[in-house]
């Protein structure tokens, strides 16, 4: 019973894993463009952090597998910002 138990918590942490998203971001000019991305990347279901960088022009969200990386892109073009998933 032990056993069947901790294959129980071993399938259930892989399965709810997260990915690690990569988007290539333009337009960014200040630390503003910074908070209003996190903010509007964090509105798509599944999407648990975002880390933006400004002189990089890059953000990486870690996310939910079900998270879809174009719906993040379409949150960031909708502030005004290029955006596209590096894969």
């Amino acid at each position: 019973m032990k056993n069947i138990f901790i294959a129980m918590i071993v399938l259930v942490t892989i399965a709810s894993a997260d990915k690690l998203v990569n988007l290539k971001i333009d337009g960014m000019t200040c630390s503003m463009c910074i908070n209003d991305i996190k903010s509007s990347v964090g509105k798509v279901k599944g999407v648990n952090d975002t880390t933006v960088y400004l002189k990089e022009g890059r953000a990486k969200v870690k996310a939910q597998k079900s998270a879809k990386p174009e719906a993040m892109c379409d949150e960031v073009k909708k502030l005004g910002y290029g955006c596209t998933v590096v894969k």
